[in-house]
């Protein structure tokens, strides 16, 4: 199938998208003066359809459909757990965290700190997290996105390679153009209308995203006859066949004997138990948290995370994921792995030569594919070192979602979905931004350099961060060549905080260096596999290791395993919190768990856990269920009966069992 080009109408769409995005954000601009809190938390007036969908656009990036797509080229649908997996830490936002997060009425999540800590080293986590997460967390994430964009757009676009003209390091080709110039745009209206022009622009433009990805689907899969056909399709070609399954490969696999399970079950297991509790969002992203900090009250804010959890997991992915499978079979896979451990010598477009240990010669021939406009590329360079086993030429799966654009749409409605990825990219750099300048200005400025300013000061101060948070993100994207390489380098970098995170809410010892420790580990080990990949292999199963470094699910749970083993001791061997301020926190959050010392005659109902745990357990059912049966409808052309009574009964036990549905409201900083 041949690819089409841009025409006037698709540019035409494409310009009034954006005319009418910048318009939003400055109609609505009045709305953020005054005050930080109307700049960060739109005067903590959200309504929960509003919060929730903004949470849902930020988190639908440009790049959000390639990695997915990628994933699931590589994984099958089964593939999806990786991230599917935090639907378990999501809902336990819903049931418990979100009405503890209002009700402790900060401005930022950093400001925490010194809420539920106290001391020096109160003060240092929240001044380290302000740099330490604005750096390594939101310009990292912006970093990926950029990339993401530009990636679609060189797709899309067909649009020179040759640079135009360079700011310092950064070579600024007509894709960068393109994409910087969306960024400026969305960095425009953050920066007129706070996160109320953020969350207006977010609403629309997960309109338009959701819109451009349900025509593309449809639009593909009429191409193969409908559903039907395509399963069938799918089914009958060897590159697919296996990929349709959403659970990973049991065949031989005994539960309670990891010796026989296969890597796909591991890296399963590894998602389901162990990272949905351990990685940084376990009680809540900084933007969910945002956006709950912002809703008008606790009802609003367990209301919209709710929302959030349903559109995020089983509304958005499906078109993605179909989009993907078709793309097997209309853009198939090629790829070539090192026959030995050696050094590369020379590469180009058909051929790369390596020379190993014994001096011998290998040429490697590169993968040809049937396809115009689809090669396979290469991943290494002349002067690399290589080990067997490992891929040195591939088709790039994360270009396969553009690619499929081009080939199915015509003109019109290829303007559509291009706007739909300047759309998600556009709602994602905003939010950030502002997060980000929420971060330097409330936690970091404000706190320790100049405390006693006007708010407008603080306001116009915001203004003046955000540029420069978008310019390191551009530098992260530039020093990358990989999205979903850079997602990966990220969760592993946050993947073993989550047991502090949780236990911060939950029991009383908790103290700062219990923080510091969980980051420094994190980071300390990320950053060894990294260096020396062979040493975590050996730690792990053979599962769980390709060319003699481990596997992604791998790294995590190394890095899990050793930031616990190193938490309890740091917590167990430094100073509690101090009793006063344990108490104020307390007696301000109401938190369940290990509060013994502090309740005295104040003790909670008995079936306050119970209730919780029944309200996670059927919300996670619930929503496990909003995203398996679309699967079961696509691919068995049924679902049976026992699944549809598990959604409507856990449907309705979440909303029984959930408590403080009230519209409890604590407005204003503690």
């Amino acid at each position: 199938m041949s690819r089409a080009g841009f025409t006037g109408l698709d540019w035409a769409v494409i310009g009034a998208y954006l005319l009418f995005a910048l318009g939003i954000g400055v109609w609505v601009g009045r709305k953020s003066r005054g005050t930080v809190e109307n700049f960060f938390l739109s005067g903590r007036q959200l309504p929960w359809w509003l919060a929730g969908t903004s949470m849902v656009a930020t988190s639908f990036a440009s790049d959000t459909p390639l990695v997915i797509s990628s994933w699931t080229r590589t994984g099958g649908v089964a593939g999806n757990w990786r991230w599917w997996a935090y639907i378990m830490s999501t809902l336990l936002v819903v049931v418990l965290f979100a009405r503890l997060w209002r009700r402790s009425a900060v401005l930022t999540d950093i400001e925490f700190m010194e809420l539920r800590y106290s001391g020096r080293p109160a003060r240092f986590l929240r001044g380290f997290k302000s740099i330490y997460q604005v750096v390594f967390m939101h310009c990292f994430v912006m970093g990926w996105v950029i990339l993401g964009m530009t990636k679609v757009l060189t797709v899309l676009f067909d649009l020179s390679s040759e640079p135009l003209f360079s700011l310092g390091p950064v070579a600024i080709t007509p894709v960068w153009a393109v994409m910087l110039g969306c960024a400026l745009l969305a960095l425009i209206y953050s920066e007129v209308a706070g996160l109320w022009g953020v969350v207006l622009t977010d609403f629309v433009q997960f309109g338009v995203a959701l819109a451009g990805s349900i025509t593309l689907m449809v639009m593909v899969v009429n191409a193969f006859g409908g559903t039907a056909g395509l399963v069938e399709a799918l089914r009958a070609n060897p590159l697919s066949a296996d990929k349709l399954s959403m659970a990973p490969n049991t065949e031989g696999v005994e539960l309670f004997d990891p010796v026989t399970w296969t890597a796909s079950f591991w890296q399963f297991a590894v998602f389901v138990g162990v990272i949905w509790f351990a990685n940084k969002n376990a009680d809540g992203s900084g933007v969910m948290v945002q956006r709950i900090l912002a809703s008008k009250n606790e009802r609003h804010a367990w209301l919209a995370t709710l929302w959030y959890a349903v559109a995020h997991n089983a509304v958005r992915p499906w078109p993605w994921i179909l989009v993907a499978l078709a793309s097997l079979l209309v853009l198939p896979p090629a790829q070539v792995a090192s026959p030995v451990d050696g050094l590369v010598t020379s590469v180009n477009e058909v051929t790369m030569v390596l020379t190993d240990g014994l001096g011998a010669v290998h040429e490697v021939a590169l993968p040809a594919t049937a396809v115009e406009g689809w090669d396979a590329v290469p991943l290494v360079s002349s002067g690399d070192e290589v080990r067997a086993g490992q891929v040195l030429a591939s088709t790039d799966d994360e270009a396969a979602y553009p690619e499929m654009m081009l080939r199915f749409l015509p003109s019109g409605l290829l303007g559509l979905l291009a706007a739909s990825f300047l759309a998600a990219f556009m709602s994602t750099i905003d939010t950030h931004v502002n997060l980000a300048s929420s971060y330097l200005v409330n936690d970091l400025y404000r706190r320790f350099l100049r405390p006693n300013e006007p708010e407008k000061h603080y306001v116009r101060a915001g203004r003046v961060t955000g540029p420069l948070v978008l310019a390191l993100a551009v530098f992260f994207a530039a020093a990358s060549d990989s999205v979903r390489g850079m997602f990966d380098v990220f969760t592993a970098l946050f993947s073993g905080v989550g047991v502090v995170y949780l236990a911060r809410w939950l029991w009383w010892r908790i103290n700062a260096w219990s923080e510091i420790a969980a980051l420094i580990t994190s980071g300390a080990v990320t950053w060894a596999l990294q260096r020396w990949p062979e040493w975590g292999a050996g730690l792990l199963p053979d599962q769980l290791v390709a060319g003699g470094q481990p596997v992604f699910a791998g790294t995590l749970l190394v890095v899990v395993v050793f930031s616990t083993l190193v938490v309890v001791p740091v917590t167990l061997a430094t100073p509690p919190v101090d009793p006063g301020q344990l108490r104020r926190f307390y007696d301000l959050v109401q938190p369940v768990g290990f509060w013994g010392p502090l309740r005295g005659a104040d003790r909670p109902s008995p079936w306050a856990v119970p209730r919780l745990v029944i309200a996670w357990l059927a919300a996670t059912v619930f929503v496990l269920g909003c995203v398996l049966l679309p699967g079961e409808l696509i691919f068995e052309g049924a679902a049976p009966a026992a699944a549809w009574v598990a959604l409507g009964g856990s449907g309705l036990a979440l909303f029984l069992a959930l408590p403080g549905r009230s519209s409890r409201d604590v407005a204003g900083r503690p």
